[in-house]
């Protein structure tokens, strides 16, 4: 690990250790465990996206002032680069069309400001700075054994910070594969021995993990550490371990698949509905948020056309598609999936540089057809680490020098500067807390209590375009008796998120308002996406029976005795009773 050329050990730039401590700082926070907030009645990571947006703005304020008094912003401009710029800039125009919550906004923000920070780091303290992540999966592994609540749970049990094992699974994947990137590149003896003994709970936590996605996010990042022995190989041995490697991969593809069945066949589901999707708008796609906004309702309008369905069981409320490529193309589109395609092929066609980086990123690809790192800000950031230290040992296509050279015009650029990062900022800690506000308030609710409603509808214009505060808020005027207040509120969550509980909901409020013909409409709906629940059937049943419809009542009841019960409960019994003495139910003669 020799330093960079352009930065000789006996003369650093001062500002490079600045960019330095920020890098550390916001690598730290997001790997580690350490919230400066907690307490959160449901998971968000709303605290994670504030802070880190704050810490990477200060970094990128200060690296732009420098930049205004230097030659230019940015020495070197790569075809990574200006791929990433593209994207997030697309990101931010779509916006113009499609409304977004503030956090999507932040989020966006966040990782161009790190990218920026990242990029002005030499490749020798991106190597410093990556050493620290095994120790930080390590670190998780403890805090996450000494969060288990029950004695017969196990290392399997495991979800450090991310409140998912199959998460946490992928999170380890990718530090294993750092930890034997490194032994494989650094050659001081003592960074090898500590990270060789790190490599050892990293293992045994991966194997335990019984994440398949995880799994195969190691063996893919391991395969991509091992191609440089493999092309030195001979063409006949070379041959023989391809052979070998594919006949490998198809044994443990039945033996993943076999592992757990259920999720195999839900997943496969999913995709078979997201890929219709695709076909509808292949060119633009939804638009951000679009799978969330459509996927369940293309789940009911799948389960209409094949009502004899293996997978009804499997079916439910799917907010992720599992597959990041498969989400790309029905938010985005081609267009979206050509960028994604143009940003990999950059990344992976010179295998010579940053091993270690490509590595992770290629398992970072492997975990991410079949799970949804994208959605986690640790993923996020780590991505954009790698893809920053991989721009920065790629071939320059632009040169940027700075065009100001009157001071007057300097200054207004930095106060230009400071103004958008101190505005942006003062955003994010407003964002921030509001959402502490809705907490508290969730944490103290009582159906009567109509000063937290008063509370809600004051932070309503903030969390507009939020599909569970939305509901939440919907649902409490509900519970207060408010129905016909409560309508729209529900009507515009099941619009950005129509699942099943808000399906149930809204039909109960229009129930309560004697539209009947909207409610009999919003439970149908509910049973479509979701063919194993028995409470649409019953309203259904329930209502035709109030309005003296016996025959349709009847019908409901039979279909609620035949359905197969997946998780017994005293609820479904009651339903049961109720179903029979709606079909043995006499109708008075006229």
């Amino acid at each position: 690990m020799n330093l960079p050329k352009q930065y000789p050990s006996e003369k650093k730039p001062p500002e490079v250790y600045f960019y330095f401590g920020w890098s550390l700082a916001i690598l730290f926070y997001v790997f580690s465990p350490i919230r400066l907030a907690t307490g959160f009645i449901f998971q968000i990571q709303s605290e994670l996206i504030v802070f880190v947006t704050v810490l990477s703005l200060t970094g990128c304020s200060g690296i732009l002032i420098k930049r205004v008094y230097s030659s230019d912003f940015l020495k070197e401009i790569t075809a990574v680069d200006l791929l990433l710029f593209a994207c997030f800039t697309c990101l931010l125009l779509q916006m113009i069309v499609y409304p977004v919550d503030t956090e999507y906004v932040l989020t966006i923000i966040c990782l161009s400001a790190t990218y920026y920070l990242f990029r002005h780091l030499p490749s020798q303290w991106l190597t410093y700075l990556l050493c620290l992540f095994p120790l930080l999966v390590v670190v998780q592994i403890i805090y996450g054994y000494n969060r288990l609540a029950y004695p017969w749970q196990g290392l399997s049990d495991i979800t450090g910070s991310f409140n998912n094992t199959g998460i946490f699974g992928g999170f380890v994947a990718m530090g294993f594969i750092s930890a034997l990137g490194l032994i494989f590149s650094v050659k001081q003896p003592v960074i090898r021995i500590v990270l060789g003994l790190l490599l050892i709970p990293i293992t045994i936590q991966l194997i335990y993990s019984q994440s398949r996605a995880a799994w195969v996010a190691a063996a893919v990042g391991t395969l991509i550490l091992l191609l440089p022995a493999i092309r030195k190989l001979t063409k006949s041995k070379a041959t023989i371990l391809i052979s070998i490697l594919l006949i490998v991969c198809v044994f443990f593809s039945f033996k993943f698949y076999h592992l757990k069945k259920d999720s195999a066949d839900g997943r496969l589901l999913i995709w078979t509905v997201s890929w219709n999707m695709i076909k509808e708008r292949p060119l633009t796609g939804w638009g951000p948020g679009g799978f969330q906004k459509n996927y369940l309702l293309w789940q009911g309008e799948y389960f209409k056309n094949h009502p004899d369905s293996s997978l009804a069981a499997l079916a439910d409320d799917i907010v992720y598609p599992f597959n990041e490529f498969l989400k790309i193309g029905v938010e985005q589109g081609i267009v979206g999936l050509l960028f994604a395609l143009g940003i990999i092929f950059f990344i992976f066609g010179n295998p010579a540089s940053a091993p270690v980086l490509r590595a992770i990123l290629a398992s970072l690809i492997g975990f991410s057809c079949f799970s949804y790192p994208a959605e986690i800000v640790a993923f996020q950031v780590l991505s954009i680490f790698c893809l920053a230290g991989i721009a920065g040992q790629s071939a320059t296509i632009v040169k940027w020098r700075n065009p100001l050279k009157k001071s007057r015009a300097k200054r207004l650029v930095v106060c230009l500067i400071v103004s958008c990062c101190g505005f942006v900022s003062f955003a994010a800690f407003n964002y921030y807390a509001n959402v502490k506000k809705w907490n508290r308030i969730i944490h103290s609710y009582s159906p009567e209590n109509d000063q937290k409603i008063a509370e809600l509808q004051v932070l309503y214009p903030a969390f507009k375009h939020n599909d569970r505060f939305v509901f939440i808020y919907g649902k409490a005027l509900y519970d207060a008796g408010r129905y016909d207040e409560a309508i729209p509120f529900l009507e515009a969550a099941k619009d950005m998120f129509p699942r099943t509980q808000a399906l149930l909901l809204l039909g109960k409020s229009y129930e309560k308002t004697n539209l009947y013909s909207n409610a009999l409409r919003a439970w149908e709906s509910a049973s479509c996406i979701k063919p194993s629940l028995f409470m649409p059937h019953y309203n259904r049943a329930k209502l035709y029976f109030k309005l003296q419809d016996y025959k349709q009542a009847q019908q409901e009841a039979n279909i609620l005795l035949n359905k197969k019960i997946k998780i017994d409960n005293p609820e479904i019994d009651r339903i049961k009773r109720e179903a029979r003495d709606i079909l043995n139910f006499q109708p008075p003669s006229n």
